[in-house]
């Protein structure tokens, strides 16, 4: 089971947004090859759950990819105003060749 947890700030901005929460993994490539998954949290709920682990953490209703590892990831939110964004602190997912 993947470890995840909330700030109080992003609990609160993601509980004003229907109170969902998606956490996946999205590849980022290497300028010489290879490629790693960097954890991304959006507000919302994927649009597939298809292959989304389903949990409830302090009222938010987080969907975690299946292959997202074991963590720990914290979910924080940046930013001021209407440019706020949720931030993943956590491990990456493998390096692939």
């Amino acid at each position: 089971m993947t470890t995840v947890s909330l700030s109080d700030a992003a609990r609160d901005w993601l509980a004003g947004r229907d109170a969902e929460m998606t956490l996946r993994l999205s590849a980022r490539h290497g300028c010489c090859g290879g490629q790693a998954g960097v954890p991304v949290a959006e507000p919302g709920a994927p649009r597939s759950t298809e292959g989304y682990a389903r949990t409830q953490i302090e009222g938010i209703h987080v969907y975690v990819v299946d292959d997202m590892g074991p963590g720990p990831y914290r979910v924080d939110l940046e930013g001021f105003f209407r440019w706020r964004r949720l931030v993943v602190e956590g491990e990456m997912g493998q390096a692939q060749e």
